[in-house]
């Protein structure tokens, strides 16, 4: 027998071990999806600075790649044909944007957190008259709707019996004497105590392996930023060398649109929510609304969440200003309305374009699908990641068409259309 008459049969068994291997595995994760969760879980605890650290690189590679260019431009061109100059530039470039995403930080958080930690210390000093402003307005609306009154008031004397049983069965029976306390401390309260301070401690121990994660990934930030050229070549070496030449230009190209969609919807979000706390915080001290600075991070924060996260944050400060004074709370509402709109319809457009090129119900769809899927970051990471999808599916059914001879306009194939095969 020839090769070339071996070749069909080699091909198809390749085929039929692939088919194999593959319902092994389907039938492996099936079977044991807990240990492979578990597996999966761990190994993520495991990268969990490399994952940090892509992060931080993401956010930064703006900013280095303006540093960089800037002191490439101030570099003599005899120094730059040697290669070390270049690394150290770009080195230097690396730890320059660490610097300046350090002291905007720290900027920030001076600003805030002092206003923010004031606003929650009062919040905290006026629950006390918040509730009795709640007792006095119950009873009130009580005496004026003696109905509710008689359907309210068994149930108020039930839970006030209940509160008074216990406390005269369980706490003051053990602090007649000093031996009746010292016995109720060591047999109840100790040992809630124990398991208080046992939960302390794995927060201590969490804590501190978040702050050893961080500074691994403030270093495997700066060495992604400085060897980022080197991990795209070799990138694209393996892609090129697993698949036709034309699908890997197609490979290659859609994920510089991945990057470029990515990167200009994160970026551009940032910049969008800051501007918007900073205005809020503005507008919250021009209206006299109580606690500026903790509404303004409330609405910042949530603002980085496309379409619903004006109406999540408003929902909680409308509620916080309600208490203080109802009145104000309206005053709010329409605020924030107006706060929103000026965002939807000329900061947000200004500041982010077209990097997504998402419909409006294609924008919805896909938040609720990654925000259910994924909480919170699917909602802030949803909108960018079913935009790269749904841009290479596009790309897919455009080629699809184009091999085919049929037209891609969308407008073509609106309406009663005639058959198109010839």
């Amino acid at each position: 027998m020839k090769h070339n008459d071996r070749h069909p049969y080699l091909s198809a068994g390749i085929v039929a071990f692939g088919v194999i291997a593959a319902s092994m595995l389907l039938f492996f994760l099936l079977f044991h999806v807990r240990e492979v969760t578990g597996f999966l879980e761990r190994l993520g605890g495991i990268l969990r600075p490399i994952f940090m650290g892509t992060v931080i690189a993401f956010l930064l590679l703006p900013i280095h790649r303006k540093i960089l260019k800037f002191l490439i431009s101030i570099t003599p061109d005899k120094r730059m044909e040697d290669r070390g100059s270049h690394a150290f530039l770009n080195l230097v470039s690396a730890v320059f944007s660490l610097m300046i995403a350090f002291f905007l930080f720290y900027l920030l958080m001076a600003m805030v957190l002092p206003q923010v930690y004031d606003s929650v210390v009062g919040l905290v000093q006026s629950i006390p008259d918040y509730i009795e402003s709640v007792q006095i307005w119950l009873q009130t609306f009580l005496e004026d709707n003696p109905d509710i009154q008689t359907a309210i008031m068994p149930v108020y004397n039930s839970a006030a019996a209940s509160l008074e049983q216990w406390l005269n069965a369980d706490i003051l029976p053990n602090l007649e004497s000093v031996a009746t306390t010292f016995q109720w401390v060591r047999t109840t309260i100790w040992p809630n105590l124990t398991g208080m301070m046992v939960e302390v401690s794995g927060m201590v121990v969490g804590f501190l392996v978040l702050v050893k994660d961080l500074l691994i990934a403030l270093i495997v930030s700066v060495y992604l930023l400085v060897r980022k050229d080197i991990f795209s070549a070799q990138s694209k070496k393996i892609v090129y060398s697993l698949f036709r030449t034309d699908i890997a230009d197609f490979i290659v190209e859609e994920v510089r649109n991945a990057y470029r969609i990515m990167s200009g919807f994160i970026n551009g979000k940032l910049l969008d929510s800051l501007i918007i706390g900073i205005l809020c915080l503005i507008c919250c001290n021009i209206f006299k609304f109580p606690y500026p600075a903790l509404i303004a991070v409330i609405v910042g924060v949530t603002n980085i969440i496309p379409f619903f996260g004006p109406f999540i944050g408003a929902i909680p400060c409308g509620l916080l200003i309600f208490l203080v004074n109802p009145i104000q709370a309206i005053y709010f509402a329409v605020f924030i309305l107006a706060l929103q709109q000026f965002d939807g319809n000329i900061l947000g457009p200004k500041i982010l374009g077209d990097s997504t090129g998402l419909a409006s119900f294609w924008v919805l769809f896909s938040i609720l699908l990654f925000g259910g899927l994924f909480g919170f970051a699917g909602m802030v990471l949803g909108v960018p990641v079913f935009a790269m999808i749904y841009s290479v599916v596009s790309r897919l059914v455009v080629h699809g068409l184009r091999v085919r001879n049929l037209p891609v306009a969308t407008q073509e194939y609106m309406g009663k259309t005639k058959p198109l095969s010839k």
